[in-house]
């Protein structure tokens, strides 16, 4: 038997054994180890999205990287210096990677703004930015919208590590749901800081009730004041004689009447000397039931029923000497001015004072709070000791003042349902909370028989509805949902519906989003060493690899697999069908 012959039929008998291992498909138990699943979440998806793709690369080898939350992962590495905003679905155990910043830095701890505003009324930004090894140096706080810068402040930083409040104001040129964008920069560095944050513009008035039981000029003065700031709906009655009054609107005929005064966002009374008890009763009963708010403007410091509101035992007053300047606290120049103040001798508890009179040359003495909030149940009450500052409104900023300090009261108001989200500005497939309150149920303290509630969030520009789930949460009227940001980046709305009343408010998805960075160094440490892990720095992420196989320790497991389903089968299959085929054609056989 030659040669070719042993090796023509070497090349079919393997061919046939291939074909008939194929065909019975035999099955294959064996301990093998795969690849642990870790999941590399960027804490802010702008500053540590540079180092969460590092980290990758670095476990790529060794792990399958998830790049994003993966509860059913091995582990996840945090990438950043703080906690995310939720933490159920990161696995454990957990290790967190931050990066090192060198020389001068800056970090918006805070950025915030109200969820939703009047259309035409100036919007109050507050944000604080932490700098580090910035002595001496300027920092530059800017706030855009649509690209635009629309306000900046700049301050000088004294110390080496210090927090900078700033105060930024956003006008609204349209209605609807506007994104801003806030950064700050020290001069001469690099660090830059990014916060965003949404502002619903609505095109809504508050409602306002002045009720004065006596005439007072200055209820009178504020009115009119009031009347002439388009973001506000006025009612008045004031009570000229027994059973005769002026009125504007349809006024309630009592204070007591819980069911006419309900429908007010903020009720202002002047002359609160001449309330009666029930007056004041009633009062009581709109700030603690309704959630309302009341602005009470004396025009001379004397006891009354109204004390069981204000709490305030001892009045001092002055009613000689020079003209005192009266600026909101925080501010640097006066607001009202008036002749005639008076202030409590001690502020009641829990009351923030809200203007003081300013130091001059000929009355030193500072500090006298002349107009203060405190909360009254659900509530808020405003007092104003500014006796007589309407005689002097034409030599201050007396209308804006007043103006601002009612805005304040009504914007406080607690609506017949609260609707919050956790972040209104989020990534796609960001997890967020909702939060909603029903007002009338949470103030009463017990459910109706026909309790329910739900939210659902829909797209502005097509019919896609979203439902979340609404459980209760904390005390009776509370309830909290969470809700993942819809692929598509555009602007949504989370509607809340309950007890026949809807409530709404905007979110923005956006692929760039970036969130304020409160300092989180004490709390990522302790959460990542509750969850088996440990914080690294980004030099030393090469120790990362062996720390997380040593956390995972993972175990072979028993697997079976068909080795003869693999494709790549049929390359010597072919081959030696091939080179049979060959040799028997170079003999010229068939």
């Amino acid at each position: 038997m030659n040669r070719d012959l042993l090796l023509r039929r070497a090349l079919r008998a393997t061919a046939v054994v291939i074909a008939v291992a194929a065909v019975i498909d035999p099955a294959v138990t064996s301990a093998r180890s795969s690849k642990p699943a870790v999941a590399v979440v960027a804490v802010d998806g702008v500053h540590d999205s540079a180092l969460a793709d590092r980290v990758a690369r670095t476990l790529a080898n060794d792990f399958t990287v998830i790049p994003a939350s993966f509860s059913a992962g091995a582990a996840t590495v945090l990438v950043g210096d703080r906690l995310p905003a939720t933490t159920s679905e990161l696995a454990s155990p957990a290790f967190a990677v931050v990066g090192m910043a060198d020389g001068a830095t800056v970090r918006l701890e805070s950025a915030h703004a109200p969820a939703s505003a009047p259309f035409d009324s100036r919007v109050p930004v507050s944000v604080v930015a932490r700098a580090t090894g910035a002595g001496g140096r300027t920092l530059d706080v800017t706030l855009r919208a649509g690209g635009l810068v629309v306000d900046r402040v700049s301050r000088t930083v004294n110390g080496d590590d210090q927090r900078v409040p700033v105060s930024l104001t956003y006008l609204p040129t349209a209605p609807g749901a506007a994104p801003l964008r806030v950064t700050a920069q020290l001069s001469g560095s690099q660090s830059l800081a990014t916060a965003d944050v949404v502002v619903d513009a609505r095109d809504t008035r508050w409602s306002v009730l002045f009720f004065d039981p006596r005439p007072s000029w200055m209820s009178t003065f504020v009115r009119r004041a009031v009347e002439r700031d388009r973001r506000f709906v006025v009612t008045s009655r004031v009570v000229t004689s027994r059973n005769i009054s002026i009125d504007a609107g349809q006024p309630p005929n009592r204070l007591d009447d819980l069911a006419g005064v309900a429908r007010f966002d903020a009720i202002v009374v002047g002359a609160p000397d001449a309330l009666s008890a029930s007056d004041v009763a009633g009062l009581e009963s709109f700030l603690r039931r309704r959630g309302g708010s009341v602005v009470l403007l004396l025009d001379q410091a004397v006891a009354g029923p109204y004390d069981r509101l204000t709490d305030v035992r001892t009045w001092s007053t002055r009613s000689t000497g020079p003209i005192a300047s009266i600026a909101r606290t925080g501010a640097d120049s006066a607001g009202v001015r008036a002749s005639e103040i008076a202030w409590p001798a001690t502020l009641p508890s829990g009351a923030d004072p809200l203007a003081h009179t300013m130091r001059t040359t000929a009355d030193s003495a500072t500090d006298r709070t002349v107009v203060w909030r405190a909360p009254v149940g659900a509530g808020q009450l405003t007092v104003s000791g500014a006796l007589d500052a309407w005689r002097y409104r034409d030599r201050s900023d007396f209308d804006r003042f007043w103006q601002t300090a009612i805005a304040e009261a009504a914007d406080a108001a607690l609506p017949a349902v609260a609707i919050t989200t956790s972040n209104a500005i989020v990534a796609p497939g960001e997890r967020a909370e909702v939060t909603v309150t029903f007002r009338d149920v949470a103030l009463r303290g017990a459910l109706p028989a026909r309790a329910s509630a739900s939210a659902s969030i829909a797209s502005s520009t097509d019919s896609m509805r979203t439902n979340v789930a609404l459980l209760p949460d904390g005390p009776v009227g509370h309830f909290r949902g969470s809700f993942r940001g819809p692929k598509r980046p555009g602007t949504y709305r989370v509607a809340a519906v309950g007890d026949g009343i809807t409530a709404e408010t905007p979110i923005v998805v956006s692929s760039d989003v970036a969130h304020a960075a409160p300092e989180g160094h004490d709390m990522l440490g302790a959460w990542i060493g509750a969850h088996g892990g440990r914080v690294l720095t980004a030099s030393r992420l090469a120790e990362l690899p062996a720390a997380l196989r040593s956390a995972i320790r993972p175990q072979p497991s028993a697997e079976t697999w068909h080795p003869m389903r693999s494709t790549w089968w049929i390359v010597p299959f072919a081959l030696t069908l091939g080179g049979e085929w060959w040799l028997r054609r170079r003999k010229g056989l068939a």
